[in-house]
């Protein structure tokens, strides 16, 4: 919406507008400051005229309050600290209580007070009004002391009080305010990445950081359904924390103490506070939802006793729940069906899809190894389907227990399996060791390996080559132990 800058009224609404930026919002506050004090002129300036031969020290205060106020309209406040805001406020006491308490007329002055302190109130933190009220007290004890102010001591010392008792309400209401509309800012940009989670663990986690952020806890975890939706009690993990040390143990279970506490959440699906789980003095736990289904459990604990959250925290909390439920729903769904695409259903280990991208994001140090089922065929065809399932399911338990942690251990065809690892030969020649330890042979049934070391820069085919070429010369040689590939 524009505004036609010759009307008066259009020049005066954009010479107060600003923006949402502190920097507008100071210079705003300094303006007004500047016009309060000009009011402030104008008000001395009707008394003086009022008053029969009106002292000098009035006629100069109303001048010297009346430059203060071009003084203060003219500053640059958006390149000051808001910390400078206190300025305009304190030469007001002084001005006030010194300049017309010096004749004797402050009584007739209060209203300066209440216009003063209120404005303090608008443009100070809590606390400060009460300081600059102090201030002038102290001022009004000075001159009262010297015997310069004589009447209305009482009336003034209550006029100054309650305007700092307004002013002071004020400030808590605009704090309480600046700081709810920082809390919904930070909800809004932390909510942005948490939409575009990719994983369970990720969405996790930055659901504890906003949390911990925007209710000022200490610790947080995001316990995650082990079965999202279903109507009976799931199984919670631990999927993502924050804070000082997230209320739950390393493998992901809480803390004896909230267990119980943590089943009456799951069946009533209402939050609880708890009291004095160690270490914490106070813990929240917050059932998140999506479409009526159990995503999760939010635990916010806190070193500090806290038994209830204000309405403002409950709504940002509840909206919190709402957008965490969806996205962590989403997540699993996600994982859940790429393990379904990347998972051999015989076996439980990675299918030929896994492999192949395994294969395409190799370590410069990666081996792979292949193995072949000895007389596979002969069992399938002797003793039947079942029996040769049951062998491919004990070698990929066999293997997956050979492999190391960050091996990726794969059924790539019927009875051909493959591991890539890292560490090269040595760590491929280990592992494959321990596979040969402790395979029993179930139905007769041994296996072959064959592996190659990555070379620089070799690409995933010619690797996969090599390793096969090993394989193939050990079924060759009829031999149950590693052939290394020629170099």
């Amino acid at each position: 919406m524009s505004h036609d800058l010759r009307d008066p009224r259009a020049r005066l609404r954009t010479w107060f507008a600003a923006g949402l930026d502190p920097d507008s919002q100071r210079q705003r506050k300094g303006r007004i400051g500047g016009c309060l004090y000009l009011g402030g002129a104008v008000y001395g300036g009707l008394i003086v005229w009022q008053t029969p031969d009106p002292p000098v020290s009035q006629i100069v205060f109303a001048v010297a309050v009346a430059v203060l106020a071009l003084v203060l309209m003219a500053l640059p406040w958006r390149r000051f600290p808001d910390s400078l805001l206190i300025w305009p406020v304190l030469p007001s006491a002084f001005f006030t209580t010194v300049g017309a308490g010096s004749s004797d007329m402050l009584g007739h002055y209060q209203a300066i007070y209440l216009l003063a302190l209120g404005y303090a109130g608008l443009v100070l933190r809590p606390g400060q009004t009460a300081q600059v009220a102090g201030v002038s007290l102290v001022l009004l004890a000075g001159v009262a002391g010297f015997g310069l102010q004589r009447d209305g001591l009482v009336e003034i010392t209550g006029t100054i009080l309650f305007a700092a008792l307004i002013g002071e309400f004020i400030a808590a209401a605009l704090a309480t305010q600046h700081r709810q509309r920082i809390r919904l800012e930070h909800l809004h940009a932390g909510v942005r990445p948490l939409l575009s989670a990719q994983t369970e663990a990720e969405a996790a986690r930055l659901v504890s950081e906003l949390a911990l952020e925007l209710l000022a806890a200490d610790g947080v975890v995001t316990l995650v359904a082990d079965r999202p939706g279903s109507t009976s009690v799931p199984a919670l993990t631990a999927r993502g924390g924050a804070g000082l040390r997230a209320p739950a143990t390393g493998d992901g279970a809480l803390d004896s103490a909230l267990h119980s506490s943590l089943g009456e959440v799951l069946r009533s699906r209402r939050s609880l506070f708890v009291g004095n789980p160690e270490p914490w003095a106070s813990v929240l736990l917050l059932p998140v939802e999506a479409a009526d289904q159990l995503a999760g459990v939010l635990v916010i604990a806190w070193t500090k006793p806290v038994t209830q959250l204000d309405p403002f925290d409950s709504q940002v909390l509840e909206l919190l729940s709402l957008q965490a439920g969806p996205v962590l729903m989403r997540v699993r769904q996600v994982e859940e069906l790429d393990r379904a695409a990347t998972t051999d259903p015989l076996t439980g280990i990675g299918n030929r899809r896994a492999f192949e991208q395994a294969l395409a994001d190799l370590a410069d140090d990666a081996v792979l190894v292949l193995f072949d089922l000895n007389d596979f065929k002969v069992v399938n065809d002797t003793r039947g389907h079942p029996a040769g399932d049951r062998v491919l399911q004990a070698f990929a338990a066999a293997l997956s227990a050979a492999a190391g942690r960050s091996d990726r251990a794969c059924r790539i065809g019927g009875d051909e399996f493959a591991v890539i690892a890292r560490g090269g030969r040595r760590a491929a020649q280990a592992m494959v060791d321990r596979l040969g330890a402790g395979w029993t042979r179930p139905e007769g049934v041994g296996f072959s390996a064959g592996f190659a070391g990555r070379r620089p820069g070799e690409s995933p085919e010619d690797l996969g080559a090599r390793a096969d070429q090993a394989l193939y010369a050990t079924k060759q040689l009829h031999r149950e132990r590693v052939r290394v590939e020629q170099r």
